[in-house]
């Protein structure tokens, strides 16, 4: 059996050292040989990717050389993709989710999506859809600006810029079809610029355009690109509903991250090279098997990343799954009619309750904290914060189909000289919540406890 190669041997422990299926004890040993092998020969974690080339190119030479008229012949040069290095299995998306963790702080599912982006941008015109992505932290410095500086390394034509237009999206979009990265997107005030808003919606969907001008000057821009924004905050719920959000926090120390330095890209140049051949030749499934979790824009958004996981490996298939179901479950729907939906349900629990009036639903959605409901901004996000009204709750139940209505409702038992008031029975949203809301039953309704149904 050939003696394997010190660039082999490095291949292995990193093949142990990105496989999250790993113990924590054997990953954390393959790391520190790792770095011990970088030590010894004088390396550092740039010159990963010509480590790997090498342990590619070493392979290749052990392996007797097949007919010269074989056209299946695999150039031993040839960049990383699909394709195992001895056995390890070492991918194109390994190396872009390990040269991001060198940089950045995230939890291991936002790795993979991130990875995930940055590859589709080369490829997003095979599908349906591009998934947004966005960036967002509660306060700044908590490394949004470098995740995109990383992205600017990694994906196809890219464009970064900290301000920007609904003209000059449109406009280069139509002209250079880049991948556009607005950092300081909480600036745009995209609530109050419709244009804006616009034009960042419509370029989710293959096919989207934007018409500007009049008469002869009219013309038709295109719109569908990929678009990653970093934000402090949530921006509107229509845009966060197209997108695939990354919640980042302040580096808490547990490890050492390395300084983004534009002046030394080497590693991630390397990777993008990676990208670029792989993705020239790979071919992709547009309509993979999708997690039974994933309904609707969630299950269009990670359609094209799960795709691009499977045509790179049996395992980033799994990991890509994996994380969906994960941002699925921890990330509530965007669709604010959605999670209205789920806040009514809570409140009938909680008062364990089979009819509430309209003002005690509506008392209570903006009682409950975190909810957002006590600084309503209207169905687009466009208004100033008031609380949530009860003309402002029939409006949004109305967008339901079937429609859910308020109607006269009375106390139970009903006593002489009660009187009706509008609201709602738990039993008009069971329907709703079935379609669009979790498993969960809640707490079954008591009849014999029903709140603020009679007038003061």
């Amino acid at each position: 059996m050939p003696k394997t190669t010190p660039a082999q041997r490095f291949a292995k422990c990193f093949q142990v050292w990105m496989d999250t299926r790993a113990s924590p004890h054997d990953r954390a040993n393959a790391e520190r040989k790792m770095e011990e092998w970088l030590k010894r020969h004088g390396k550092s974690r740039i010159d990963i990717p010509l480590i790997l080339a090498q342990a590619v190119a070493d392979d290749a030479a052990a392996q007797p050389p097949p007919p010269p008229s074989d056209p299946r012949d695999v150039d031993p040069s040839q960049p990383v993709g699909g394709v195992g290095i001895n056995g390890t299995n070492v991918t194109v998306l390994d190396l872009v989710r390990a040269f991001a963790q060198d940089y950045l702080a995230m939890e291991e599912h936002e790795f993979v999506a991130y990875a995930l982006w940055a590859i589709h941008s080369h490829m997003f015109d095979k599908f349906m859809m591009t998934p947004r992505l966005v960036l967002t932290s509660p306060v700044r410095g908590c490394g949004k600006s470098v995740a995109l500086d990383v992205l600017s390394r990694l994906v196809a034509r890219p464009d970064k810029t900290d301000n920007i237009t609904a003209a000059a999206i449109y406009d280069i979009i139509d002209r250079e079809r880049c991948t556009l990265l607005i950092d300081e997107a909480d600036n745009l005030e995209l609530s109050a610029k419709g244009a804006l808003r616009a034009v960042l919606n419509s370029g989710h969907r293959k096919g989207g355009t934007i018409r500007r001008g009049t008469g002869k000057q009219r013309r038709r821009y295109q719109t569908f690109a990929p678009i990653a924004l970093a934000s402090i905050g949530i921006l509107t719920l229509p845009l966060m509903s197209r997108s695939i959000v990354i919640h980042m926090a302040r580096h808490d120390g547990s490890r050492r991250l390395r300084r983004f330095d534009l002046e030394d890209t080497r590693d991630l140049d390397l990777a993008y090279q990676h990208i670029r051949a792989w993705a020239r030749d790979v071919v992709l499934n547009p309509d993979p098997e999708m997690p039974a979790e994933l309904r609707g824009r969630t299950a269009d958004n990670w359609r094209p990343l799960i795709s691009i996981a499977d045509a790179c490996s049996e395992a980033w298939g799994r990991l890509a799954r994996e994380a969906a179901v994960t941002f699925a479950k921890s990330y509530r729907d965007e669709d604010i009619v959605v999670i209205l939906l789920g806040d009514i349900r809570e409140v009938f629990s909680a008062h364990r309750a089979d009819r509430l009036s309209s003002k005690a639903l509506v008392d209570a959605l903006n009682a409950m904290e975190d909810a957002g409901w006590a600084e309503w901004r209207g169905l687009q996000g466009d208004q100033q914060p008031r609380k949530l009204t009860q003309g402002a709750l029939a409006a949004l139940l109305r967008l339901l189909h079937p429609p859910i209505r308020p109607r006269s409702i009375w106390s139970s038992p009903r006593q002489p000289g009660d009187s009706s008031v509008k609201g709602y029975h738990r039993s008009d949203f069971e329907r709703a919540w079935r379609a669009y809301c979790d498993d969960e039953a809640g707490t079954p309704a008591q009849p014999a406890k029903i709140l603020h149904l009679r007038k003061p």
